[in-house]
């Protein structure tokens, strides 16, 4: 894990965070307690900070800048977030770009491959896709089902993630 200061701010840890090894966290970031950010990810904080709350995850090879995450937000692998703001309980699809000033209402999701273009707004409750991305319904109480399943499974993952720190071998 490499946690890097840029221009004299350093990233902030809440308790029990998991940060892979192979992650990078830059500059004016902080990571709510129990969240993640897992392999090869990027997150950063430049011109503004970045934030990360409790209990969410940013899954592998994502790149998250200058933005902010509630609590319980799973940010699927390969997902770009750039200067925008999610809101507690969404599901960011895999490969999902989020851009500049755009806007993610609570308990939300947004579909694999979408871009939700800058300045968007995603009401509360609503599931939208495609590029760009509009609103096509709203989530049920199957989605509801499905992201708390999602969510346990993330959450037990993070628990179980331990660095080795010597690599001796038991024979």
């Amino acid at each position: 894990m490499a946690l890097v200061e840029f221009n004299g701010k350093k990233p902030r840890l809440g308790k029990d965070v998991y940060i892979d090894p192979t992650a990078r966290i830059l500059g004016d970031v902080e990571l709510g307690d129990n969240s993640a950010v897992w392999f090869g990810c990027l997150v950063k904080g430049e011109g503004s900070a970045s934030k990360i709350g409790s209990s969410s995850v940013v899954m592998e090879q994502c790149f998250v800048e200058d933005s902010h995450l509630a609590e319980e937000v799973l940010v699927s692998h390969r997902s770009l977030l750039h200067r925008c703001v999610v809101e507690s309980r969404v599901l960011i699809g895999i490969g999902a770009v989020i851009l500049d000033g755009a806007k993610i209402g609570e308990e939300s999701i947004i579909g694999a491959g979408s871009l939700v273009t800058a300045g968007t707004r995603i009401p509360k409750g609503s599931v939208a896709f495609g590029s760009p991305a509009r609103v096509f319904r709203e989530v049920s109480d199957k989605d509801k089902e499905l992201f708390n399943k999602a969510l346990n499974e993330v959450s037990w993952k993070n628990s179980r993630y331990r660095l080795i720190l010597s690599s001796s071998s038991e024979t």
